[in-house]
């Protein structure tokens, strides 16, 4: 990788100055280094956002890349900092679950960042994050930044489930700026299951029975009064939506509420 690039997911929000002073410190260690910004805006501590975020946004950079993801990243013996690497790239963060969410099987290492005994770390994504980072953009291996890290965290990631009536409860996993839903089921999950069966989605007293290929594709019918959308999104998950609105404010579902899902 030419350039060295470094990636910053937070919960700070886009209103303070701690963007400034990371960026400041990686800038000061590593020179020529690129910082990109996934996003400030997750929902303060709210890993389950941040997975979605990583597992679909991270994984096209470049090998060599390092992300550090500060989210819910408070430091306990049971829940240290780590940097994980996976798909040739390394990410540091807290082991707080998002991990082994975010990227399951891809895992190819992972180590323990040492701290100091009775160390303080309000800040770690600027006191000790980007210093791991400079580290490994210079070319340290996992094991000279710290010991092997067996036993990552597992949170049960629920995207879908059963239902003993034959049908399907969906999660939602992610709401974009748009009051968009990303729903915990892949496009190509939806189809193994469907088998060129009809479908209905049931959301609160509203039925969809199609997947449209934009946002902005007339409903077959043609019936205005027909506002919801499933689509298939970028990330490949499927999508509700509403034209030119929020799904969100329309419905009154955020993340973690459910749909369901039936075939005919």
């Amino acid at each position: 990788m030419k350039t060295p690039i470094v990636t910053l997911t937070t919960d700070w929000g886009n209103q303070g100055f701690f963007a400034g002073m990371v960026k400041g410190a990686l800038m000061s260690m590593v020179e020529g280094v690129q910082v990109v910004d996934i996003t400030h805006g997750v929902e303060p501590f709210n890993v389950r956002a941040a997975t979605f975020v990583v597992r679909h946004a991270c994984k096209g950079f470049p090998q060599g890349t390092v992300h550090i993801i500060d989210v819910a990243s408070t430091h306990t013996p049971e829940r240290p900092f780590v940097v994980v690497k996976a798909r040739g790239q390394y990410y540091i963060c807290c082991d707080n679950g998002l991990p082994s969410m975010a990227l399951g099987d891809e895992i190819e290492d992972v180590c323990r960042i040492p701290v100091q005994e009775n160390g303080v770390y309000n800040f770690a994504a600027y006191s000790l994050f980007t210093r791991v980072a400079a580290r490994l953009l210079g070319g340290a291996a996992l094991s000279d930044i710290g010991p092997r890290h067996e036993g990552l965290l597992r949170r049960p990631a629920v995207g879908w489930m059963p239902k003993e009536d034959g049908g399907y409860r969906i999660y939602i996993d992610y709401i974009d700026s748009y009051g968009n839903a990303y729903l915990g089921m892949t496009y190509k999950e939806f189809e193994e299951l469907r088998q060129d069966r009809k479908f209905v989605i049931t959301v609160r007293d509203q039925e969809i029975d199609e997947v449209m290929a934009s946002y902005y594709q007339q409903h077959r019918t043609n019936d205005p009064r027909r506002k919801l959308r499933l689509t298939v999104s970028a990330t490949g998950v499927l999508e509700l939506a509403v034209k030119e609105s929020s799904f969100t404010q329309l419905m009154g579902l955020m993340a973690t509420d459910s749909v369901l899902l039936r075939f005919k």
